[in-house]
This record gives structure tokens, sequence and C-alpha cells, in this order.
């Protein structure tokens, strides 16, 4: 028996739509724990990624029954370094987009060509420049900071410092516990403090010390985030956590759209936002311009 041509037409078109190419992508989307910051991104990712997402974070224990889902994922987003962590090493035939990384290794890209990702450091340069905006009359900036994590990020501080006129005084850390005293010894020869991206040196002790040093020097301490400037911190500047997530969102759309993901280089944010407290500043002394408040995202009173 013959079958009519428009029925025909309907069974080919029946037959496309349901080929394995037509599918929507999964993506495996892990936290390394359930934060805010992890939640907007998350967000930003979801809103521009054309796959399913599927969540999951990071257990102290046995992480074993969450590799085994990812690995029959397309592409696997993380967030966080413990996360990261988890699955570069045990899953390396499926492409890996990573944030919310400090001090990602220089290397990565040649040790693990299967992962691409978004590096949360503001260059130094510009936390720089941020802080004469403010403080002008600035001429030595205080940095704790662990050799074996945070050297090149130093590296790259010292040249920003040289380059603007101003001086870096480095102090090295081996370990968590290093970290106060290495602060103290800074007295009386720094005009401001700089948290560096650096998971040794920046742990709560330590921030809530280098606030009080601040304080008590009525000197201007630079934040890593937001979040430090509306707890006293005279200035930071810092990525949007829900724009980073689309950005992540967009790179994983053209990897699973066909392009090869050791094309990607590791990059920025493309979002920097500029926050500071006018109430510390009143305490340490400074008179921010008006001009410079005009511009800040977040002012905090």
């Amino acid at each position: 028996m013959k079958i009519p041509i428009f029925i025909s037409s309907i069974i080919l078109l029946i037959t496309l739509s349901i080929s394995p190419h037509s599918h929507a992508e999964d993506v495996g989307a892990v936290k390394s724990v359930d934060i805010l910051p992890y939640r907007d991104a998350l967000k930003g990712f979801k809103s521009a990624v054309k796959a399913n997402v599927y969540e999951y974070v990071v257990e102290n224990g046995d992480n074993s029954s969450i590799l085994l889902r990812l690995k029959g994922t397309d592409l696997i987003f993380t967030l966080g370094t413990d996360a990261l962590t988890m699955v570069k090493g045990e899953i390396k035939d499926k492409p890996i987009v990573f944030t919310f990384v400090l001090n990602p290794d220089a290397d990565i890209k040649s040790r693990y060509p299967h992962i691409t990702g978004i590096d949360i450091n503001i260059p130094p340069e510009e936390q720089f420049k941020a802080l004469l905006q403010v403080a002008p009359q600035v001429k030595r900036i205080g940095v704790i900071y662990d050799p074996s994590k945070s050297q090149s990020i130093i590296n790259e501080a010292e040249a920003a410092a040289k380059k603007l006129g101003i001086s870096l005084l480095t102090r090295k850390i081996d370990s968590k516990t290093e970290a106060i005293d290495a602060i103290s010894r800074m007295e009386g020869n720094v005009d401001a403090i700089w948290m560096a991206p650096d998971t040794t040196a920046i742990t709560p002790e330590s921030i809530n010390y280098m606030l009080l040093f601040a304080f008590r020097n009525r000197i201007p301490l630079i934040g890593i985030s937001d979040k430090y400037v509306k707890d006293g911190v005279l200035l930071a500047l810092s990525f949007d956590s829900e724009d980073i997530g689309r950005q992540a969102g967009e790179i994983a759309n053209r990897i699973l759209e066909g392009k090869d993901i050791k094309e990607f280089s590791i990059i920025k944010p493309r979002m920097v936002k500029f926050s500071i407290n006018l109430n510390t500043a009143e305490k340490i002394g400074i008179k921010i311009p008006e001009r410079v408040i005009q511009l800040a995202d977040k002012v905090y009173r």
C-alpha cells in the first residue's frame, strides 16, 4: 500500500524531531558549598545556557555518586575550588568550565586541556588605581601572601605598584597561623593594606585583624569583595556573581555547539563593581571626593 506524500512528510518530521542531535544537552553544576554568591552565579548560568542543568553540592565524605552522575553529562560547570578539585582529575573526557577559583594555576590549561573558566581575580593595578582615587596620599601598600599560592599575582602587583609610583611591602607566610604576626610587623611602615586573593593569608581571623590594624593605624584596607566593604573595609573592586554565571553560560553554549574547549583561554569577569564605605572613611580621617563617590556602584554610609 502506498503512503500518501503528506503522511510521509509528517513521519519524516517526527523522525527528525527525535533524532539524537535534537535533544537538549545536560550540564552538571557542582557547588563547593551552598552559599548565596554561588546561587546567584548559578541563576545567571541557567539564564544563559541552552541545556538542562542538574545541581550538586560537594559533600564532606564520599562524592563517588556525584562523580558517577557527572560522567553522564555533556559538560560540567564548577563553582569554587573544592568543586573543581573534585572533578578535574576524575573526569577527563568532559569539558569543564570553572569559576570562583582564587588564583587558578598558571599552567592549568596545559595540564588539563579539557578545562577552561573565569579567573575571579581583579588585576592589582585596577585595585591600586581605585585606592589612589580614594586616598591619593598612599605611597606604601602592605600585603601578606603564601608564595606557594600567590607568587604570580604578587609579581603582577609589584609591577603595577612600580608603574603607579608606589611601593609594595610584602610579607611571606607559609601557614595561616603566621598571618597576624606578619600583619603586625608592618606597623609604621605602610599607608594601606591590600587583601591579596590568597587562601592562606585570607581567613576570618586574619580579616578581623586586618580591620583592627587598619582602624588602629587609620589607614585604608582594600578588600576582595563587596561583602567586606559592608563589614568595614574601606573599598573593594569585585565581580558581579550573577553576571559571571551568565558569562560562564555563554562559554558553555559555544562548547556545547561544537567549539573545541582547547580554543578557550581563561578569562576575567567582564563586569566589575566598585564599593566604598563612607563611615569607615570618616573614622580613619579620609575625605573621599564627591566625584569618586558618584563613580561607586555601592556606597555604604
